[in-house]
């Protein structure tokens, strides 16, 4: 016999763990995508649904929180902050071959650097 789990769940998140002796890794909480559900995010937290629930309603949930209606989501890379892991998986907020349109005299590309106005 098969139960459901207590609420639904994204088919394209990964499970949550089974036990409570396992482990979310920077990687499985990285998968998880932009945002997450309150249960998820409580659990990675290690704190019961309810429990987060009722420090979402004084404010002190441990990140920030976005409401859509009535629905609450976890932004992933608030998460992975207030763990002090990395938001991406090599590390970088950047990739390091990405051109940066911000300061363009500092990509490596010369190409893209920007013209010499001398």
């Amino acid at each position: 016999m098969t139960t459901a789990p207590p609420y639904p769940s994204n088919p394209a998140s990964p499970p949550i763990p089974s036990s409570r002796t396992a482990s979310w890794t920077a990687e499985r909480i990285q998968a998880l995508g932009t945002v997450t559900t309150v249960p998820i995010a409580a659990a990675i937290f290690g704190l019961s649904r309810s429990v987060a629930y009722d420090l979402i309603k004084t404010d002190q949930f441990p990140v920030p929180v976005l409401r859509f209606g009535s629905r609450y989501r976890i932004p992933v890379a608030a998460i992975l902050a207030a763990l002090h892991l990395p938001t991406s998986p090599t590390g970088d907020l950047i990739d390091a071959g990405e051109s940066r349109v911000d300061r363009p005299h500092e990509n490596s590309r010369p190409d893209m650097a920007a013209p010499d106005t001398t």
